[in-house]
């Protein structure tokens, strides 16, 4: 093309045009130098997209391609391909294997589309892909797994030697980026595109994934997936569907940023071996801990790794069970929702998950899940609004690379959780920050800490708002999750939750008149109504610790502190029971339900401060530890109703100050 440019086809039409051998020097070096500059100029684009042809090419010479080769292997035996093979037929008699030479993998694909190599004919366009084994090695070699994927980038661009490039049907791929790409296979644990290294940016992919995955804890199976520190990986306008368990859309790893844009992922459970075993062994979990209280065996996402950063804009996030935005055996990470859509599609599931010190961040995000919209783990979570400031500070601190006229698009939206049963659930402990417009509504109890220290802030200056259809704002009881049992060095789902039969014992170092930070559950509530209750059902008491081997108060107290607000509801502590005294695996949605009978506190202190004008409206009996009323906020009744107060038996005004011992509120009526 450029050779026909300079020596003819461009060239001589111009000289005619101008005067040809009439022109005198001047005006033919003019002409040279005209023609040159136009040279240049086609030649860069051209250089600029060679690679994108080049890939391009080779994917149509290879779908396109008239081979009237067939193969056939023979019943029980094998066939080593050593280079990608085209064929217009492939058949695999009964017991029959292909495979690659050492340090290479063998992909087979039909008119474009994965297949599994299993006994059959395939005809068509029929290719046996021949690549560089992806090694990749998980908790230190603990498992291997030799990763395929249609598109595999480093640092230096696109690693063609490792890419299944027939599975590319359609679009332009380059060093920088891959538009409008297909992909679609129906081979398990293939990967579609693989981004270790470098920045790269996937616009218009559509990918569709069926069949189980291998590992979602390494990324093994997954259609999207960054990993190394330094990778920013971006994905816009784009749908990507997987079919499968343990089959995620989109894994980020190993501290890269992952940026998802404008862009719909769904994905669906499968179905597992029958030999399967439910465990929660990392690396070899396959199903949602129904310890949790839930099923399910596909998370959509997952964030692994140490300062690993996923975020996703305008986009439509969904699966069918177990969980939505996960994140797992990671530390530091972020994974924030900004103006996106965030459901389980099924009857179990979360809609995120915050282990290991991270922060789950949800701005302008509606969340529609069955059972929770964020569990915490060690994490931390926020629902905020998408505010232009809220915006452009993540758009920094995320690295983002939003444009302005990206920034710009972006409308303003509050943040809107709907729960078939409860918010939030803390397994562990953890921060929770609720602010701007944000909305909960929620069937069950809103926020459900078990066992752990809860460190919780609400502020409803801004219209936040928080609705318990059970007319439960917060609980605070004892974990009952059984725990996996090791059995032969595997931690398998077998436990079973039996309920305490013995009243608690009294744990005489704990002092339930007093907050512990990191130890204590400690709730904020600002300028903000509230209809519902608060309860403390830890049962308490000493524990060995298996580590020193002393004993350990295990003793939780419930702080709640009301600045500018009105509650109307109990806030007491309480003894608590299931509907069951033994739950096992097949009555998963029983835990976490329990209903409450306010009584004295015996280890589980409930600490109550109300300050800057807050008004309590007690509507039962509450037992408190402490309760401390400042000047200008009041405890009162119902209309109709009056309230007393005894303190350590004795009755008591309840005007300003602070109270402590065994504090009884009572309500009785008027009449």
């Amino acid at each position: 093309m450029i050779f026909e440019l300079i020596y003819g086809k461009l060239y001589l039409p111009y000289i005619n045009i101008e005067g040809g051998k009439n022109m005198n020097f001047k005006k033919r070096l003019k002409c040279y130098a005209s023609i040159l500059a136009v040279v240049i100029s086609i030649m860069t684009t051209v250089s600029s997209t060679v690679f994108a042809e080049t890939i391009t090419n080779i994917s149509e010479d290879i779908l396109n391609a008239k081979s009237s080769k067939t193969i056939t292997v023979p019943a029980y035996s094998s066939y080593t391909v050593s280079t990608t093979t085209k064929l217009s037929k492939l058949i695999i008699e009964q017991g029959a294997s292909i495979t690659a030479p050492d340090g290479y993998s063998v992909t087979l694909t039909v008119n474009g589309i994965g297949k599994e190599i299993k006994p059959g004919t395939y005809t068509g366009n029929v290719v046996l892909n021949v690549t560089k084994q992806n090694v990749v090695e998980y908790k230190n070699g603990n498992l291997t797994h030799y990763f395929k994927q249609a598109l595999y980038v480093d640092s230096n661009g696109v690693a063609k030697d490792k890419s299944v490039l027939a599975m590319i049907t359609q679009g332009k791929v380059t060093n920088n980026s891959a538009e409008n790409i297909k992909i679609t296979s129906e081979e398990q644990n293939f990967n579609g595109i693989y981004v270790s290294g470098g920045s790269y940016s996937i616009n218009g992919a559509k990918i569709d994934l069926t069949g189980n995955g291998g590992n979602d804890f390494a990324g093994y199976g997954a259609a999207i997936m960054s990993t190394g520190e330094g990778t920013k990986l971006v994905v816009d306008n784009s749908e990507i569907y997987t079919h499968g368990a343990i089959r995620p859309a989109i894994i980020a790893a190993g501290g890269s940023n992952m940026i998802v844009k404008n862009s719909k992922i769904s994905t669906q459970n499968g179905i597992l071996p029958s030999n399967y075993i439910p465990n929660v062994q990392l690396g070899l979990m396959k199903t949602a801990p129904w310890m949790l209280g839930i099923i399910g065996n596909c998370r959509a996402t997952n964030v692994l790794g140490e300062n690993t950063t996923s975020t996703y804009i305008n986009s439509s996030i969904s699966a069918e069970g177990w969980g939505v935005l996960s994140t797992d055996d990671c530390r530091n990470i972020k994974l924030t929702a900004i103006n996106s859509d965030i459901s389980i599609t099924g009857e179990s599931g979360y809609g995120a998950y915050s282990i290991g010190d991270g922060v789950d961040s949800f701005y302008g995000s509606k969340i529609t899940v069955p059972d929770y919209a964020l569990i915490i783990t060690g994490g931390n979570g926020v629902f905020a609004a998408s505010t232009r400031e809220n915006i452009n500070m993540l758009n920094k601190t995320l690295n983002l690379g939003l444009t302005s006229k990206e920034l710009n698009s972006i409308k303003e939206k509050q943040t809107i959780v709907k729960s078939g049963r409860f918010g939030v659930m803390w397994h562990g402990n953890g921060s929770l920050k609720i602010t701007d417009g944000t909305i909960f509504d929620t069937r069950k109890t809103l926020l459900l800490v078990k066992g752990a220290s809860a460190n919780i802030d609400v502020d409803g200056s801004k219209g936040a708002q928080l609705k318990s259809g059970n007319g439960i704002i917060l609980q605070l009881m004892d974990n009952d999750d059984p725990g996996p049992v090791m059995v032969n060095g595997m931690m398998l789902n077998i436990g079973v939750y039996k309920e305490p039969t013995e009243p608690a014992t009294e744990d005489t170092t704990h002092n339930k008149t007093v907050i512990t930070e990191g130890k204590d559950t400690i709730a904020k509530f600002s300028n903000i109504e509230l209809n519902g209750d608060f309860y403390n059902s830890t049962r308490g008491g000493t524990v060995k610790n298996i580590f020193t081997g002393m004993e350990e108060s295990s003793s939780k107290n419930l702080y709640l502190k009301f600045d500018n607000s009105k509650i109307t509801g109990v806030i007491s502590s309480s003894t608590a029971k299931h509907a069951k005294d033994t739950i096992d695996a097949r009555d998963y949605k029983e835990l976490g339900e329990i209903t409450n009978t306010p009584s004295a506190a015996v280890n589980n202190g409930v600490i109550v401060s109300l300050t800057n004008g807050s008004t309590w409206v007690v509507k039962g009996k509450s037992y408190l530890t402490s309760l401390t009323i400042e000047n200008g906020s009041k405890v009162t009744a119902p209309e109709g109703y009056k309230v007393t107060m005894t303190v350590n038996g004795v009755q008591t005004d309840i005007t300003a100050g602070t109270y402590t011992g065994e504090i009884e509120l009572t309500v009785t009526s008027n009449n």
